[in-house]
This record gives structure tokens, sequence and C-alpha cells, in this order.
């Protein structure tokens, strides 16, 4: 990363696995490698969920994230758009702003007509879509993405996936996402961090 400025400098170590690597401060970037390589670890220590991790922020760490784990965990007893509410009700929105925004949500990642659903009653690429929602409702500063496109369909991945890149950039958010899928970083024009 000679040359660039550094948004954040992460190292993990565990039995299994050692990770130490800078993230450039970039809107989108891409982490790929093996399985196994930590991927999915490097996200979570940026996502604070690994106290062993040592994360340096040298501008400041992001005010708020947003994560999208691999295993998409919904509310079960919640519909698709209460989950997506969520996030936003948290983040202490308005009632009124929280609606608007969650019916805007829904069409984006094109699941309009299954808001009413609970996860179980949907399949698992739709439940991927209202994970994504919920990850970006509350407009994090910094999105933290696992694979967030693998489980959609391939007939509309592509529409979703531009979609959800374009909703972020103009959001202002910076994005880390863990993929194997050469057209996520191409569609999100990333820089490409390879884990060994």
């Amino acid at each position: 990363m000679t040359g660039s400025r550094v948004a954040a400098s992460v190292e993990f170590a565990r039995s299994d696995l050692q990770l130490k690597f800078d993230v450039p401060d970039a809107p989108f970037v891409a982490l790929t490698g093996l399985n196994g390589s930590g991927k999915t670890s490097a996200l979570r220590c940026l996502a604070g969920l690994e106290p062993a991790a040592k994360v340096d922020w040298p501008n400041g760490a992001p005010d708020s994230r947003g994560y999208l784990p691999q295993r998409i965990m919904l509310y079960p007893a919640m519909s698709l758009a209460d989950n997506i509410a969520s996030s936003m009700r948290f983040a202490g929105l308005d009632k009124s702003s929280i609606a608007t925004r969650t019916a805007e949500l829904l069409d984006l990642v094109d699941i309009s007509a299954l808001g009413n659903r609970r996860p179980h009653e949907v399949s698992g690429g739709q439940r991927q879509r209202a994970g994504l929602a919920r990850a970006i409702a509350a407009t994090p500063s910094l999105l933290l993405l696992d694979e967030p496109f693998s489980a959609i369909d391939v007939d509309s991945r592509a529409r979703v996936r531009e979609r959800i890149v374009d909703h972020i950039a103009e959001s202002g958010a910076r994005c880390v996402m863990a993929t194997h899928d050469p057209e996520d970083l191409a569609a999100s024009n990333a820089v490409h961090i390879v884990l060994t």
C-alpha cells in the first residue's frame, strides 16, 4: 500500500490463522483468497467482533458500521420489512422516515412483494437481499459485506449488484467486501486485497 492512504491496519492471530494487512482509504475494497484465508475473520476484525484483533484507524474509526455476515441472520419472528426497519429503529430514525426508506430498500433489492413475509417463508437468495437492505438501511459510514451476492439467482444478481454498488457510492459510505466473484470487483471498481 506504499503511496496510498491507509484507512485501517489489521493484525489478528489465532492458532490456525495469521492476518496482517492494511485497508486502503478507498470507496470499495475487495478481500479475496482461498477458503480459510481469513476473509470472514478480516471483516469481523473491522466490525469489532474479534476482541483479540488489533485494528488501528489512522484517520479515526468509522462512526457507524453495517455488517452483512455470510450466514444471513434475520429475526425469525419479524417480516422482511420489519427486519430492514430494525436497524433504522436502533439508529433512532423517526417512524415516517423508516417507513419510507424501508419501502425504497425493498424495491432496491427487488423484494417489494415479499415485505410482509417472514424469513422462513422466502428463499435463501431473498433472505440475502433483505440482509443487504438491512445492512445499508441506516446509512453506515462503513459497510462490511461477506459474499453479499452469492445466494442471489444468476438472472437477478447483476441487477441487484449494480443497484447496491450505486446506492453505496451515492451514500458516500466506504465498503469492504469479501468475495470469490470477479464480477463483484469489476462492478464496484474495488481496490483488491488478496489474503493468503
